[in-house]
């Protein structure tokens, strides 16, 4: 089924705007149709020095290091040394403010920073260095436990050394992929004994910076093609191998989307985007000629349409899918048409547009096999149609009921496997074509994600698929449909774990409105107490019906080993109970992802897994959003937040339908300029235009009343007095999501973005960060009292860049950063409590473990 599907199956929406983090790492094959968005992983590269920290700094600035052994290394007395560790750094004072008010539908709106948007300007680029070489210093002292925590991690990364490759069999080839020290190499051998191997692409020869986004094989087997694409950039180089020969193609086709192959060896059907990033022409490439000689197939000139392309499992026929975030058309060509008569295929719609209908086609036998949520309840279900039915006739085969969504479908000669989640928890199925009859694959975890395999074998019984569970690295399992045996290919346990000692768990907590149940997933150690002192982390994504998985993240380990407990908060707005789901928390329902992601927060709280000043929450892109929202809303919930790449300023980006991909996405968030209604709405949440301003007076005049006696609240999950509020919000979601409160308890802040991101423009957390430290100054300001880091990184695109090391090195960052700012609190940094624990054992105390 030609619904987009990532490197490691991975189910996307074909119009995803924005990031679904993933950093699973693929040891199969990789011969599979790529969606326009990869599951790439998302820390930036990052440059390291043996005593320097790691930081995202641009290459003209000043690095420093103040950790203990540099120090000790340049001579310093144990004195000195000691006073760079306790040595605070300054945060940047906030950047020039120029007044530009904006007018729409009778709305004013003040932007002070809208002159970033010039990224020329001298000023921004000294702002973005001071906020760069703050983070350096920030990390600075920490670089010894960051190098402890590196360490740590590529102990959980580590597997068998030998280790056979995974291989798919096709026409008397086995297909497989290998890692070296410099990147992927793709190979293949005869299928006979002593076969030599064949290299077809050794991605270490590649330019820096140069990524691998997709690697497919001709239908006959004879030409190999890769497509690359620089670090930042989303159309990339298409390229050409002659397996016979051994020899590449001269011709490369440049600015390339997606690719397939037609059946006749030769055409090559891709995609080209507008300025904007839209995907929106089909061109047909014939080997062995020019590119400006190419053929235009189909153009889609609705701005509001993705336009992707694909082919059915069979090879007979090549499909082009126009979707929205709200519906589809799709059309199929023969794939074998003959270009060389001067004709144009023949395009064939399945099914015409509907709004609020979606659906994905693939083909078996003389019937189209239709995925398409065209019912009432707006629940996926798969059909059967013939050749040129009309819709009324076509024939349902499996529905998904209530809390479900069928997610893929992957046709084989006999059967058909469903890829479905229910209740946030992947299920599959199989169906036998001749009989009809459904059963479905008993899993061997049950907290998990499931990808479909590399199956290029459309005559077989068997399929491959890939397990990712939280306690394990990536496994691979072949099940037979006709026997139901299921057979283990590759499971790798992570080193040294003891997993007896771990466990997921399932709580699912009412909503705000109470109309849903938000389901849970709880990761920790068996030992776990509800005493209320457990530090935790909180993750969720919550938009374009993308699911918070529950899979493996390496990121987790030092605090699971440290006794955290990891929330996965599956809120509305992604799709873990049905499609249903995903539209609670869209458009003029977004604020349910808010309310839902702040009502499991004070559960955790109430329930006594933790308490505010051990809570902390992560997000990524339209998951950063999320952090950045209630962040506002209810600060006080909150110890740390880390938000990477994050969608901070929305009313920007959607008033302007020149940035890339808004006219796409007014469907997901809805068009500002349009309504009134959306106008307002939108702007009641937008992170970047909710930032409370703090007035010193005001705060001094109710300090005086409580002083009076006149005005007392009590913030129920306060612990101690050091923790008192100057203006305690109610504990009672509504009242938060209605005002925002500004209290005197704030989260310590890290945000991280690129400056090659086309999708969500790193000015947005530079203006993000200038207000914050502008309008909350005793908290973010120069002498504030929170940790506010930004870290911009000249070479990052949206999805990351870099080798795992790279990304190592960055998730041992924000550990260092959690483990600071929550687990260790009352010094600025790690540095400075190893000098205090030091002390503290010196004398006789228990240090803190870190």
């Amino acid at each position: 089924m030609p619904v987009a599907r990532s490197l490691h199956g991975v189910i996307h929406s074909p119009v995803l705007a924005r990031i679904q983090h993933s950093q699973r790492c693929s040891s199969g094959l990789i011969l599979v149709q790529l969606s326009h968005t990869r599951p790439l992983p998302l820390s930036a590269r990052i440059v390291s020095g043996r005593r320097t920290l790691t930081t995202s700094l641009r290459r003209d600035s000043p690095v420093s290091s103040c950790s203990y052994q540099g120090q000790q290394k340049r001579g310093l007395s144990f004195l000195g040394t000691l006073r760079a560790v306790f040595k605070q750094p300054s945060p940047p004072k906030a950047p020039k403010k120029i007044q530009k008010e904006a007018r729409v539908l009778g709305r004013v709106r003040t932007d002070e920073y809208e002159w970033m948007a010039n990224k020329n300007d001298t000023d921004l680029r000294d702002y973005i260095q001071a906020e760069n070489t703050y983070a350096h210093e920030y990390f600075a002292s920490d670089a010894a436990t960051i190098h402890l925590l590196n360490r740590e991690m590529k102990q959980v990364l580590r597997t068998k050394k030998v280790s056979a490759p995974l291989t798919t069999i096709v026409c008397g080839y086995e297909y497989y992929t290998k890692t070296s020290r410099h990147g992927m190499v793709y190979c293949r051998r005869r299928k006979a004994p002593m076969a030599r191997e064949e290299i077809l692409l050794d991605s270490g020869y590649l330019p820096d910076n140069c990524n691998v986004k997709k690697v497919l094989l001709s239908t006959g087997h004879q030409t190999f093609s890769f497509l690359t694409e620089e670090e930042g950039e989303e159309l990339g180089s298409l390229h050409f191998r002659d397996l016979n020969r051994g020899q590449p193609y001269d011709e490369v086709l440049e600015d390339v989307f997606n690719f397939v192959w037609g059946n006749d060896n030769r055409t090559v059907y891709y995609t080209k985007a507008t300025d904007l990033l839209r995907p929106y022409q089909v061109w047909a490439h014939r080997l062995g000629s020019s590119q400006s000689d190419d053929i235009l197939v189909y153009q889609e000139d609705d701005d509001s349409i993705f336009v992707d392309v694909g082919s059915t499992k069979d090879q007979k026929f090549v499909t082009i899918n126009g979707n929205s975030l709200s519906s589809s058309e799709v059309r199929v060509l023969d794939a074998g048409h003959d270009f060389s008569n001067g004709t144009l295929p023949e395009l064939t719609v399945i099914s015409p547009r509907e709004e609020g209908v979606e659906y994905y086609v693939d083909h078996h036998g003389d019937h189209y096999y239709i995925l398409t949520n065209a019912n009432p309840k707006k629940n996926f279900r798969v059909m059967r149609a013939s050749r040129g039915s009309p819709k009324d006739t076509w024939v349902e085969l499996m529905e998904a009921r209530d809390g479900e969504k069928i997610e893929d479908v992957d046709i084989f000669k006999n059967f058909m496997v469903i890829y479905a989640k229910r209740d946030a928890l992947p299920v599959v199925s199989c169906y036998h074509f001749e009989s009809g009859a459904v059963h479905e694959v008993p899993l061997p975890e049950q907290f998990c994600t499931i990808g479909a395999g590399v199956n290029l074998d459309y005559e077989t019984d068997s399929f491959q698929f890939t397990l990712n569970s939280p306690y394990a690295h990536e496994a691979t399992y072949e099940y037979d449909m006709a026997s139901r045996v299921m057979t283990a290919l590759r499971v790798h346990p992570i080193h040294r774990l003891d997993r007896s000692k771990y466990t997921c768990t399932r709580i699912n907590v009412p909503s705000e409105d109470g109309k849903a149940e938000i389901p849970v997933t709880l990761l920790h150690r068996k030992s776990m107490q509800l005493n209320g002192r457990n530090p935790t982390l909180m993750r969720a994504y919550g938009a374009y019906g993308v699911s918070t998985d529950i899979d493996f993240r390496v990121e987790h380990f030092p605090l699971l080993e440290r006794g955290w407990i990891i929330a996965l908060a599956h809120v509305r707005g992604g799709s873990e109970l049905g499609t249903l789901w995903y539209h609670q928390g869209k458009l003029m329902n977004k604020r349910n992802t808010f309310a839902d992601f702040i009502n499991v927060a004070e559960h955790l709280v109430e329930a006594g897994y933790t308490n505010p000043r051990r809570l902390a929450a992560s997000g990524v892109s339209a998951g950063g959003l999320l952090m950045g929202a209630v962040c506002n809303l209810r600060p006080d919930l909150f110890r740390a937040m880390i938000m990477n790449v994050p969608f901070l300023d929305p009313m920007t980006t959607m008033l302007d339908p020149e940035i890339p991909l808004t006219k796409v996405e007014y469907l997901e968030w809805g068009n500002p300029a349009e309504s009134k209604e959306m106008y307002d709405y939108m702007a009641s949440y937008a992170p970047y235009d909710t930032i409370p301003e703090f007035h010193a007076k005001k705060q001094d005049h109710l300090r005086r009343q409580r002083a009076n006696g006149k005005a007392q609240r009590e913030d129920a999950t306060s612990e101690s007095s050091q923790d008192s509020q100057e203006l305690v919000p109610s504990s009672k979601s509504a009242s938060a999501l209605q005002n925002p409160p500004l209290s005197s308890r704030r989260p310590a802040l890290m945000i991280t973005c690129g400056e090659r991101d086309l999708r969500v423009d790193y000015t947005q957390s530079a203006k993000f960060v200038a207000r914050l430290r502008s309008r909350l100054e005793p908290w973010y300001g120069v002498e504030g009292k929170e940790a506010c880091v930004l870290m911009v990184d000249e070479n990052r695109g949206h999805f990351g860049n870099g080798t795992q090391d790279d990304r190592v090195k960055n998730w041992a960052r924000e550990v260092v950063f959690l483990l600071g700012n929550v687990q260790m609190e009352g010094a600025a940094t790690m540095g400075q409590r190893a000098a205090a624990a030091a002390a503290a054992s010196a004398a006789g105390a228990s240090p803190h473990p870190f």
